[in-house]
């Protein structure tokens, strides 16, 4: 009887001590040289498993990226996966507030469920389909990047060079605790805003002096009175004075936004001209990063099919959503790729220090991404 993706072992323990060597390699998005560290890590075990690999230098200040191709001698549009190696973890979290550890049936670590588990879970799908002997349709290559966490905003080109080249992307981004694949996402915003006042003595000339610390905090309560139904905005990042006695000349914030029409988002971009009026304060505000709507297209609804039947194949009820949340398949999806998303191990609370997944969903997705390289035509 020939081998079928559906036996495929997935040993958890054998996952997961490899898994960990990622999740403690920490980094950061805004730590280039951690993300390259990690990056330059995924590329070893991608040639140890068969790749050919190509270095892709950082820039805008984030770390270095990975293209790896299976198959370089076959040059037919086939399936990338595409994922992130970054991550919103701080270089010490692993000692200081998320330690790795296994516990009542769940595996917690920094950025092991968004989405280093799922990048090495389809990197382990991979290498089980080839150590098993069974043949695949399509060239199957791996693109990881570098800056996903921050909005992408120095590898969207790359992301669409690649994907457009493709038949299929696969996205290993974590599940929700639903285990729903995503067919489509909401488009999101990173605003700047930036706030500058004038500068004085903090004590002999205070009443001269304009607080952009001050005008920065009310216009901050202003954007949090924006929120309503129909579009979100968050405050992320927030910086601001010198440690000095001066009333403080400048201040800095980063706004992330979200809704379900890019409509939505630009006129959020012009009411966030809006929240300072106040003489002596300017303001600048600029768009950081911007991720487009994916709505759900024909192909997008092929790929849904072939993984249903494979999740029947394998006894697994999927179902499937559009979905708030971000990620690199906005922007395969936009351009009209077929692109399946949240094909990771099902866990929970991403961008908490209780990040997780649960060790019951490894061998289920594990097959699922292994049937889909092994089914797509």
């Amino acid at each position: 009887m020939s081998a079928s993706y559906k036996s495929l072992p997935f040993d958890v323990p054998t996952y997961l001590a490899g898994v960990r060597r990622w999740v403690e390699c920490e980094s950061p998005s805004w730590d280039g040289e951690a993300v390259s560290r990690m990056t330059a890590l995924a590329a070893e075990e991608l040639r140890a498993s068969g790749a050919v690999t190509q270095h892709i230098p950082g820039r805008m200040g984030f770390g270095d990226c990975v293209f790896a191709d299976f198959s370089p001698e076959d040059k037919r549009p086939g399936i990338l996966v595409l994922g992130h190696l970054d991550t919103v973890h701080p270089i010490g979290s692993l000692v200081s507030r998320m330690p790795w550890k296994e516990e009542d049936g769940r595996c917690y670590g920094p950025g092991l469920y968004d989405m280093k588990g799922g990048n090495y879970l389809a990197l382990t799908a991979y290498r089980e389909l080839r150590k098993a002997g069974i043949a695949l349709n399509l060239p199957v290559r791996f693109l990881l990047t570098s800056d996903e966490e921050q909005g992408s905003p120095s590898t969207r080109e790359l992301i669409e060079h690649h994907a457009a080249r493709e038949k299929y992307v696969l996205v290993p981004e974590g599940a929700e605790p639903n285990g729903r694949l995503v067919t489509g996402r909401y488009p999101t915003r990173r605003f700047q805003l930036w706030v500058h006042g004038k500068e004085t003595h903090a004590f002999l000339q205070r009443e001269d002096g304009k607080s952009a610390i001050i005008a920065m905090a009310k216009a901050l309560v202003n954007i949090d009175g924006l929120n309503g139904p129909e579009c979100s905005y968050t405050p992320i990042y927030l910086e601001a004075g010198l440690k000095i006695a001066s009333v403080p000349v400048s201040a800095y914030a980063e706004i992330s936004s979200t809704a379900k029409e890019d409509r939505l988002l630009e006129e959020a971009f012009q009411k966030l001209h809006h929240v300072i009026d106040e003489p002596g304060i300017t303001a600048e505000v600029r768009i950081k990063a911007a991720r487009p709507t994916w709505t759900p297209g024909p192909q997008d609804e092929e790929i849904w099919q072939v993984a249903r039947g494979v999740g029947e194949e394998l006894a697994i009820a999927l179902d499937h959503e559009m979905l708030f949340g971000g990620s690199d398949g906005n922007i395969t999806g936009a351009i009209g790729i077929a692109t399946l998303d949240a094909l990771g191990p099902v866990g929970a609370n991403a961008h908490q220090v209780t990040e997780s997944i649960d060790l019951a969903s490894i061998a289920p997705r594990g097959r699922l991404l292994a049937g889909l390289m092994a089914t797509l035509k």
